[in-house]
């Protein structure tokens, strides 16, 4: 019996859309070589200077922070070092749109690396960041694109701590419209002592992407 002509289509589109995926992932590592010298060849981050693992972050996460620094929704308040830093010399190499959504949809299809030194764990960091974080980011810190939640299994403690204390601050989530950023800043008021902030940052960092 004849195949339909819908059954042979079906095939051939599959094929155009896993093309047009390489397409961009090819486009993505081409865009990510501008920015091998700060986040790694492996986009596995840099400790000695500060620069964070993007390896297998969740697309719409890293477009969303991209567009941020683009827009001075992250990075443009006085004493975000780092933030000040991305803005001013790393947003200009992605332009636009499409160069920004390759780049996070390439590194999105990478392994994440294990660049960090696991700190203390505790029952207190695991209790909280179970009570507090993981409905949104996941019990395993694997993150929820659906709710905007990056991953934090994998990333070093010290970037973890330095983005606490960024929303904390007010150097993140200062936008109106930034609501996910507003979200954390709520978030952190949630642990009660500077201990417990470094006891559940240190159990996200000890946790495996």
């Amino acid at each position: 019996m004849p195949r339909s002509k819908h059954a042979l289509l079906v095939p051939a589109l599959a094929a155009v859309l896993f093309a047009a995926g390489a397409a961009v992932a090819a486009d993505g590592r081409s865009v990510y070589l501008r920015c091998v010298a700060c986040h790694g060849v492996a986009a596995e981050g840099v400790a000695s200077t500060g620069a964070p693992p993007l390896a297998g972050l969740h697309a719409a996460y890293l477009q969303r922070q991209l567009q941020s620094f683009a827009s001075g929704a992250r990075g443009a308040k006085p004493g975000d070092k780092y933030g000040t830093s991305m803005r001013s010399a790393g947003a200009p190499l992605l332009s636009s749109d499409t160069e920004r959504a390759a780049v996070a949809s390439y590194l999105s299809t990478l392994k994440p690396g294990v660049q960090r030194t696991p700190g203390r764990t505790t029952a207190n960091g695991r209790n909280y960041f179970n009570a507090v974080c993981g409905a949104c980011h996941g019990s395993g810190g694997e993150g929820n694109p659906a709710l905007g939640a990056p991953r934090l299994a994998g990333l070093p403690e010290a970037y973890l701590a330095r983005q606490f204390a960024a929303f904390q601050s007010g150097q993140r989530g200062y936008q109106p419209d930034d609501r996910y950023g507003i979200q954390m800043r709520t978030i952190t008021t949630m642990l009660p002592d500077a201990e417990t902030v470094r006891d559940v940052i240190a159990y996200a960092a000890s946790l495996r992407p």
